[in-house]
């Protein structure tokens, strides 16, 4: 097996190849994606979605609507 290392960022789902590197079309290859330490890093210091947009709603108070009725089901014999 030949180990090949490049640098890529995934983008839309999908990580581009260089074509530099010549692989023949349908070649089996073997993927292992190792994530980017010092970029990871600096991430883990931002907030998650959930932090940045608790209370965030700034239009009219939400109301829920009524539900309606439970629906009546039929009882296990």
């Amino acid at each position: 097996m030949q180990a090949i290392e490049f640098n890529s960022q995934l983008e839309h789902g999908q990580i581009a190849v260089p074509k530099s590197l010549h692989l023949a079309e349908g070649q089996p290859v073997r993927v292992l994606i190792l994530l980017d330490e010092t970029v990871q890093a600096k991430c883990s210091d931002k907030k998650n979605v959930w932090e940045r947009t608790a209370g965030a709603w700034q239009g009219e108070p939400l109301v829920r609507e009524p539900q309606g009725k439970y629906e009546q089901r039929l009882e296990l014999e």
